[in-house]
C-alpha cells in the first residue's frame, strides 16, 4: 500500500457523484453497494474501462459454491474456509504493483487472480461481509491486513502470505510502528467500513498520481481523508502530488497533518523539508532533514539533502 502508499477520466469527480447520490435518495450502505459504486464511478471514460462488472453476481456465485453458506462457520473454520476459497480455489496471488488498478478493484482482482494488500483485502471482505463473519481491515503504515475479531477469538489475517496469522507484534516491529500512533487509533486497530473505503479511494489516488491526472487523484485524496481524517497515507501522497505542482505551502500543511498521525515517517519529514526549501526556509528544511536522519541514520534522500543546503539550494 505504499505511499502508500489514471488514465483520462470523466470530469465528473468522486465528490459529485457522491452529491448526486446523496440528492436522488440513493446513497449505498453496503460494502458491496459501496465498491460498486466506486467501480463503476471509476470505469466511466476510463481509457481501461472494463464495462460495468456485476460485482454482486460474483460474490454471489463464489458464496453459492461454498458448502458452509448455510452453517455460519465462526472463528478459525471460518478463516481457514475463506483463506482456501481466496487463495486456492480462486488462486488469487499477491501482486507489489500498485499503478494497476487491476490489483485493487475487486472485480478485477476476482477476474485477474491477482492483487496488492488492498485490492485482496476488499475481495475478501465482501465475502466476510455476504457470510455476516466479523472479519474488519486494519492499517500499519504502508499496509492492510485483516482480522478476524468475535469478541472471543481474535485472528490476523495476512493476505500477501495466503492469510498467515501474523501476530500484531510483529508488524509493530516490523514496521516500526510509534506507540503514539497506535494509541491514538491511527494504526493496528478494527478499520469502520468507512476508513477501509478510505484506503481504497486514497490507492485509487495512487493510481491518478502515476498518471499525472492531478485533479482525479486530489479529489480521490480529499475523500479518503474525509473518510477517515486520521489516514496519514492520503495526506502525505496529496502533499507530494501539490509538492510536484509547486503549491509548496499547502504541501507542507499535508504533510505536517500526516506527520501529526504518523511522527516517525521519515518521507513526510524530507519531502516537507524539500517544500520549505522550495519556500527559502533553510531553517526549516534543516529541522526536518536533522528529524528524519535522527529516526533512521541510513537514510540517504534526506541526508544528501541535509548535505546540499553546505553548497546552496537545490536547482530548480
Amino acid at each position: 500500500m505504499k505511499k502508500y502508499r489514471a488514465l483520462l477520466f470523466p470530469t465528473i469527480g468522486v465528490a459529485a457523484a457522491l452529491a448526486f447520490a446523496i440528492d436522488s435518495g440513493a446513497v449505498p450502505h453496503s460494502l458491496l453497494d459501496r465498491l460498486e459504486a466506486i467501480e463503476e464511478q471509476f470505469n466511466i471514460g476510463s481509457i481501461d474501462a472494463h464495462g460495468a462488472p456485476d460485482l454482486g453476481a460474483m460474490v454471489d456465485r463464489i458464496i453459492g459454491d461454498l458448502p458452509i453458506q448455510d452453517s455460519g462457520p465462526e472463528g478459525s473454520r471460518a478463516v481457514q474456509t475463506l483463506n482456501r476459497v481466496i487463495f486456492d480455489q480462486l488462486g488469487i496471488r499477491a501482486s507489489q504493483d500498485l499503478k494497476n488498478p487491476d490489483n485493487l478493484l475487486p472485480s478485477r482482482v476476482f477476474e485477474s487472480k491477482q492483487g496488492y494488500c488492498v485490492g485482496i483485502a476488499a475481495a475478501y471482505l465482501l465475502l466476510a461481509e455476504r457470510l455476516n463473519l466479523p472479519i474488519f481491515a486494519v492499517a500499519t503504515p504502508s499496509h492492510v491486513f485483516l482480522r478476524y475479531e468475535d469478541g472471543v477469538v481474535r485472528i490476523n489475517i495476512e493476505t500477501l502470505q495466503r492469510g498467515a496469522n501474523v501476530p500484531d507484534e510483529q508488524y509493530v516491529r516490523e514496521q516500526k510502528i510509534p506507540a503514539k500512533s497506535i494509541r491514538r487509533g491511527v494504526f493496528m486497530r478494527n478499520l469502520t467500513t468507512d476508513e477501509f473505503l478510505a484506503q481504497v479511494h486514497n490507492n485509487l489516488g495512487v493510481v491518478y498520481s502515476e498518471r499525472k491526472n492531478y485533479e482525479m487523484a486530489a479529489a480521490e485524496y480529499e475523500t479518503a481523508l474525509g473518510l477517515d481524517p486520521h489516514l496519514p497515507a492520503a495526506a502525505y501522497n496529496y502533499g507530494n502530488d501539490l509538492l510536484r505542482l509547486g503549491k509548496h505551502r499547502r504541501a507542507v500543511r499535508l504533510f505536517s497533518r500526516s506527520l501529526r498521525l504518523y511522527p516517525s515517517d521519515v518521507w513526510a519529514l524530507n519531502n516537507r523539508g524539500l517544500a520549505w526549501l522550495k519556500m527559502e526556509k533553510p531553517d526549516k528544511a534543516k529541522r526536518d532533514f536533522q528529524a528524519a536522519l535522527a529516526i533512521d541514520s541510513g537514510f540517504e534522500a534526506a541526508r544528501n539533502n541535509l548535505g546540499s543546503l553546505a553548497v546552496g539550494p537545490p536547482a530548480k
